[in-house]
């Protein structure tokens, strides 16, 4: 942060040049990211008193806590514009005029024990006009820019006037012409009136302004009449009330939801004021901030050595299934893994040393600490596997399964087999490669098709090397080999070749959630292009099953006779369907794909859905992606499944099945 004069920010005014200053006399704050008709202030967020004020303060710690607006600066940080006076408003109050604004008393507390003096008043008085100068100077430019601006007054309610049942946020609407903007006032007080503050209720209400003062109203409306200004008072909810410390996260959640609340509210006014009408994203950044890029930046480095699956598949698996069958099913497999080649401890504590805080748009903030916890969680689940608590690590990173979707599960698995798709021909590993080769050339994808000893699954897209492996003692038919090529290479390999075009590195590391999103699209784009057989579907069920069964009883025995003598499936298919869902001391990420196939499906019907492609995206962060498309802050997929636009056809029962997964 600078510190300047005010001719230096008056200079940074009239040139639009972006800035964050301090006065050089400490009283104000000033922070200008873009040129936008919206400005926030917080006069008296601050509590400096200066030391001859302090002399003569005849008020204790508790009553100056309870008379200051302390706080209200912090309300604002997440602004575009945000003017925050850092004097307290027993030094001089910014709601009076210059020649009041020093006063002797506030809500008949008596604020000295000796008269004030000439220099004490002339220095309020003067800080005071100088902060309306600067003030001044900034509207007139954004209303020569813009044609107008919409001024939010923000101020913090004294404690004495808290009170059970009483509104947490209070908008002063005397000032403002109520046959003119009732409509918007009202929905600036039903926008507010959906923040969500922990542990509180929030109320909103209308009226007179609760502790005095207009000032700032009244000067706005004589210097600029196409600026509106909305004064409103938030009570002092966000403090604790014994030392004035800051509650985390109730700061957090009221800064988040005025953001939205009042770049919403100003979009809405710029329908009536002069001026261009608005929309919300004209008041967002056009670019992404450099805060972000160092955050995206630093976090790639940092995801660096996390690719669980590289840790978590089983480096003896033949030999552990010879021994098995060996046993004849009688004695559970000893897993090895391999080491984790991190340091834990140390990874964990500079993930949450990255400065996500310094983000100011809520939305991309909230995403990367999201992402943050979950790289942690990740980092927990590595660091337990083969012990006790992988199992409690999986439950918290994957979730387990519910009870509708087992009965999804078993729905599905008691539909009679379609004889189309029992003993057909079998195609060989050697044989698939060919063919993934060709369908990869066709659909413009830039990839390698590898034969792999390691795999449990058939085929896996490997997203660092950009190839496609395909398991050597795999044998699919036909049509599965078409799901195969839509499921790995027409979702997670076109998801992976969009990530690398992003100018966010959180589209290849994978957002909170993404496996349940990736592995759904991808089992949709098997259904999609008319290649989803009921063997697959029944595949999709039995896992769902088995991660119930690891769970409720843990033992790998149990789990693999069950499915095979309940359910009819195969030997040596059933100890995959087990070794996935056992490795590690139990691993839960298979109940998703069935899951996430039926979201996929539903939100496929509702909206589109392209932006999920862009990288290893997640359905809760779509609204957020559409937006940063819109703005143009994301680059659009370049490569798409096929069967999105050329869909196929499926069989009746297979449609109907589908349709009945709720």
């Amino acid at each position: 942060m600078q510190t300047l004069t005010e001719n230096q920010i008056l200079e940074r005014i009239q040139n639009r040049t972006p800035f964050n200053a301090r006065l050089r006399d400490g009283s104000l704050h000033i922070r200008v990211d873009e040129y936008l008709p919206v400005v926030c202030t917080a006069l008296h967020g601050g509590s400096r008193l200066h030391s001859d004020s302090l002399q003569r303060l005849a008020v204790d710690d508790k009553a100056r806590l309870q008379l200051e607006d302390r706080g209200s600066d912090w309300l604002i940080e997440l602004m575009p514009i945000a003017l925050c006076v850092q004097d307290s408003r027993i030094d001089y109050d910014l709601s009076l005029p210059a020649n009041r604004c020093v006063r002797n008393e506030i809500n008949d507390t008596a604020l000295w024990h000796k008269p004030v003096t000439k220099t004490m008043r002339h220095r309020g008085q003067e800080r005071h006009q100088r902060i309306y100068r600067i003030l001044d100077a900034l509207l007139w430019v954004i209303e020569e820019d813009h044609s107008h601006a919409v001024l939010f007054d923000v101020h913090s309610c004294p404690f004495e006037e808290m009170k059970d049942g009483h509104s947490k946020i209070h908008i002063a609407t005397e000032d403002v012409d109520s046959e003119q903007w009732s409509p918007l006032i009202k929905r600036l007080q039903s926008r507010l009136g959906e923040i969500e503050l922990p542990n509180l209720d929030n109320r909103v209400s209308l009226g007179e302004r609760n502790h005095g003062g207009g000032y700032t109203s009244s000067h706005i409306a004589e210097h600029h009449s196409n600026t509106l200004t909305i004064p409103f008072e938030i009570q002092k909810v966000f403090l604790d009330l014994d030392s004035g410390a800051p509650f985390p996260l109730v700061v957090d959640a009221l800064r988040h939801g005025l953001h939205d609340a009042l770049l919403e509210t100003t979009a809405d006014a710029s329908r009536t004021l002069p001026g261009p009408s608005l929309h919300r994203n004209d008041l967002m950044p056009t670019e992404l901030p450099p805060e972000v890029l160092l955050v995206d930046r630093e976090l790639k480095k940092l995801a660096r050595g996390l690719e669980t699956l590289l840790y978590i598949n089983p480096i003896n698996m033949p030999v552990e299934q010879r021994r098995f069958f060996k046993h004849q099913g009688r004695k559970a497999p000893n897993f090895r893994y391999r080491q984790l080649k991190i340091d834990p401890y140390a990874h964990r504590e500079k993930l949450y040393r990255l400065p996500v805080d310094s983000i100011r748009e809520p939305a991309l903030r909230q995403l990367y600490r999201q992402v943050i916890d979950a790289l942690a969680e990740r980092i927990d689940m590595l660091v337990s596997i083969g012990t006790d608590s992988f199992l409690y690590n999986s439950l918290r990173y994957y979730g387990e399964p519910t009870a509708g979707e087992l009965a999804n599960a078993r729905f599905l698995l008691h539909a009679a087999d379609r004889a189309e798709e029992l003993n057909g021909q079998q195609l060989s590993s050697k044989e698939m490669i060919p063919q993934f080769q060709q369908l990869a050339k066709e659909w413009g994808l830039k990839c390698k098709v590898e034969l792999s000893d390691r795999l449990i699954a058939a085929a896996m897209v490997n997203n660092g090397r950009k190839a496609l492996l395909v398991r050597r003692s795999a044998k699919v038919s036909p049509v599965e080999l078409q799901a195969l090529a839509h499921h790995e290479l027409g979702v997670h390999m076109t998801t992976s070749l969009n990530a690398k075009q992003q100018p966010l590195e959180v589209f290849s590391l994978g957002l909170p959630n993404n496996t349940h999103t990736q592995e759904g699209l991808a089992i949709f784009s098997e259904y999609r292009s008319g290649n989803l057989t009921l063997k697959r579907l029944k595949s999709l069920a039995l896992r769902v099953i088995a991660v119930d069964l690891m769970i409720r009883y843990g033992d790998f025995c149990r789990t693999w006779r069950t499915i095979v003598e309940d359910y009819g499936t195969e030997p040596e298919e059933a100890f995959r369907v087990c070794t996935r869902v056992h490795r590690g001391g139990g691993f839960t990420k298979d109940h998703l794909y069935l899951s996430g196939f039926r979201d996929a499906y539903q939100l496929h019907k509702t909206r589109d859905i392209t932006g999920l492609f862009i990288g290893k995206t997640s359905f809760e962060f779509l609204d957020l992606i559409d937006d940063l498309l819109a703005r143009g802050l994301l680059t659009p997929p370049t490569y798409l499944p096929v069967c999105l636009n050329a869909p196929g056809n499926s069989a009746p029962e297979i449609d109907y099945l589908v349709s009945c997964i709720r």
